[in-house]
């Protein structure tokens, strides 16, 4: 009777064990596809998402096309490093809380300095299943979003 208590409580521990790492965030992420109202964009550019225990990455290409590899910055024209280094490339980074299938960004540093204000933070509803994770915004600091992105990742590490 003893030792199939103790069968029992293992078995716990381990079903309890594998539902916690199905919900585990931790990891580095690529960012596979987005969707936002209209349609689903597949997301070839190169991307990471990582998230460690408290803090978070977030870098990735987010132009259509690769962009222009040039020899010398100082000959690009204003449209050329816009398109290069503002609106085709995404990085910030901070801390994270993940609780209930929500995640919350709270970012410390960022490409853009509008994002590094004092109390910046948005909130997503997450599903991870295996490797694969889904992440639907939500909330910002201008309250909820109004046309949701779905981002579709697939855990590399």
């Amino acid at each position: 009777m003893r030792r199939a208590c103790i069968c029992m409580v293992l078995g716990l521990i381990l079903c309890i064990s594998a539902v916690a790492q199905s919900e585990k965030i931790q990891g580095v992420w690529k960012l596979n596809e987005q969707s936002t109202g209209g349609g689903t964009k597949v997301i070839s550019q190169p991307s990471m998402y990582l998230f460690t225990k408290k803090h978070y990455s977030i870098i990735y290409v987010a132009a259509e096309t690769p962009r222009a590899v040039v020899d010398d910055i100082s000959k690009m024209t204003a449209d050329e490093l816009r398109a290069t280094f503002v609106s085709g490339f995404i990085a910030n980074a901070g801390t994270y809380e993940f609780k209930g299938g929500k995640l919350t960004l709270h970012t410390l540093v960022a490409k853009s300095p509008a994002f590094m204000a004092a109390g910046i933070s948005a909130t997503s509803a997450v599903t991870i299943k295996g490797n694969s994770m889904t992440m639907v915004s939500e909330s910002n600091n201008s309250g909820p979003v109004q046309n949701p992105t779905t981002s579709k990742f697939t855990r590399i590490e």
